[in-house]
């Protein structure tokens, strides 16, 4: 009888230090790993609705630099006001970002277009932007409804300012 009611307390007490080891390890992932943010505005749109929540991933960059096309959150250098933008890595450093006819050319060749539209506005990127070491130029995918590298506001992205990787969207399901 002793023997079961030890047997029955040692099962109980390995669900329990299993669980919570499942929820400390959820914790360090979500606290050094990954943040949760919540995309803000329609700048992203058809990619990603405002009000969506989804993964940062805060780990890959001190890893590796940010590639073409990923899609990053980052904050402003302001300060006073800080900002926290997501938008898309068309530009890498060393290159030379330039908006005309309606689209994106990076070094002189076509760049894959994310939106639906023509680019109205090419902004700074009119004669081209040249990015210096450790500079980003990124864009939103509703091109004529964004603040981007395009706009003196937000300029070019230093790699410091770089939060992490926007991946899995986790809110709303489906």
């Amino acid at each position: 009888m002793r023997k079961k009611k030890r047997q029955r307390r040692d099962k109980i007490a390995a669900y329990v230090l299993t669980f919570l080891a499942v929820i400390f390890a959820a914790f360090i992932i979500v606290r050094f790993l990954c943040a949760g943010y919540t995309v803000q505005g329609d700048s992203m749109l058809p990619t990603y609705e405002s009000g969506e929540k989804r993964l940062v991933n805060r780990l890959i960059y001190k890893v590796k630099s940010p590639a073409r096309y990923d899609i990053i959150l980052f904050e402003s250098e302001d300060e006073t006001n800080k900002q926290y933008y997501v938008k898309r890595v068309v530009g890498l450093p060393g290159e030379t970002v330039q908006v005309r006819d309606g689209n994106v050319y990076v070094d002189g060749r076509k760049a894959k277009s994310f939106g639906t539209e023509q680019i109205l506005s090419p902004g700074l990127a009119a004669d081209g932007v040249k990015l210096s070491k450790n500079q980003y130029f990124v864009m939103g995918d509703n091109y004529n409804n964004s603040e981007d590298s395009r706009s003196a506001v937000v300029g070019n992205v230093k790699k410091t300012q770089i939060i992490g990787k926007v991946g899995i969207k986790y809110w709303p399901f489906g």
